[in-house]
């Protein structure tokens, strides 16, 4: 059996809600028994029977100096010396230039970083170089490192995934009449949903609402929040938009939406491809996004597989607000979006595909790692 690698990342406990944790969790929960790992949480309730856990306490979302040394100081401790280690998380100065100084204590030792939210990356590729290896999430990902400066056979792309789900029936999914914003909230993210939001007051539109689900950990969360409660007062008053923070069943939103709204122009703390957008097209619901990536990569990743599981859309908030009424309007380009949907999470968003490529290149470490062994002799 291998050396198990030791994954290191926020602690994996519950609850949940963090699509970097969700996306490791479940990287690990469907890793085969046969490759052993060791990680932090709660040693009393492993992902996998007889897996080596931690014990570390829950971090929030933004974790303090204090919790990022604890796990950084996992790494070095005597029993876990040699163990090949896979970084899952977002640069920063703290950890990048702890992992730089662990390069340079042990330089054979195999370090591998998953950038879990690329935001800013270009400002750490000194500390990324010395790495044998680092997975991004997206192409675009890809190619801004390798401007930066990155050795692109360093680069490993493999795409976010999520649990395979009931696909809803596309005629359901266009019958639902509900419009979903599940993300962070800034002042032009507001713009835009409001431009929705006053946009269904269209007599033709009145079976139609939006839900805006955002858990207020963004930046600028507090005066876009008023903002839109300013701006959509009468339609929130009539139940038409409903504002709401962190719910406890996303799935159950998704369950009962129709498109899927992503109004950021960015993906700031998240994931590349958001998570929630990946559930939802996995449950058939397709997604009207602003033109920009990464998030656009999913429609040309669609086009390439000639499936188009809903379109870019401008920023600019009446466009983007004419774009998301049009496909309102349109039952059967929902439907056939809605189908398209289903069908690219399966292609290309499914766990199983995912597990493999981290599997294939932790494989293609050790083996390197073993003929350099050989060589030394």
């Amino acid at each position: 059996m291998p050396a198990p690698w030791f994954i290191v990342s926020k602690p994996l406990r519950p609850p949940f809600r963090d699509g970097s944790t969700v996306l490791i969790r479940d990287l690990i929960t469907h890793t085969p028994s046969d490759r052993p790992l060791v990680y932090l949480g709660d040693p009393a309730h492993p992902l996998r029977p007889g897996d080596r856990v931690l014990d570390h306490a829950p971090m929030g979302y933004s974790p303090g100096l204090l919790a990022k040394l604890r796990v950084l100081a996992a790494m070095l401790h005597p029993a876990r010396r040699e163990l090949p280690v896979h970084l899952c998380f977002t640069p920063n100065p703290v950890t990048s230039r702890a992992v730089a100084s662990l390069r340079r204590l042990q330089p054979r030792r195999l370090l591998v970083q998953s950038l879990m939210s690329a935001h800013g990356c270009e400002a750490w590729t000194a500390l990324l170089r010395p790495l044998d290896a680092i997975v991004v999430l997206s192409d675009h990902t890809a190619r801004r490192l390798v401007a930066a400066g990155v050795p692109e056979t360093k680069i490993h792309r493999i795409y976010p995934a999520v649990a395979t789900v009931p696909v809803d029936p596309p005629a359901q999914v266009a019958a639902r009449r509900s419009l979903l914003y599940a993300g962070d909230l800034d002042i032009d993210i507001a713009g835009r949903l409001i431009a929705v939001g006053r946009a269904l007051a269209e007599p033709a539109l009145s079976a139609w609402t939006l839900t805006i689900a955002c858990r207020p950990k963004a930046d600028g969360d507090r005066e876009a929040r008023a903002h839109i409660e300013r701006e959509l007062e009468g339609p929130l008053a009539r139940g038409r938009v409903a504002l709401r923070g962190e719910v406890p069943d996303m799935d159950a939103l998704l369950r009962g939406a129709s498109l899927q709204l992503y109004a950021a122009d960015h993906v700031r703390r998240k994931v590349d491809l958001p998570l929630v957008l990946l559930e939802g097209i996995a449950r058939g619901v397709p997604v009207l996004a602003v033109d920009a990536d990464p998030v656009r990569e999913l429609f040309r990743v669609g086009a390439h597989h000639q499936l188009h599981p809903g379109q870019a859309a401008p920023a600019e908030p009446e466009a983007f607000a004419r774009a998301a009424l049009a496909l309102c309007r349109a039952d059967d380009a929902l439907r056939s979006a809605s189908a398209d949907a289903a069908s690219l999470a399966a292609r290309e968003f499914s766990l199983g595909p995912m597990v493999r490529c981290y599997g294939a290149l932790h494989d293609a470490l050790e083996a390197r790692d073993a003929r350099a062994s050989q060589v030394h002799r």
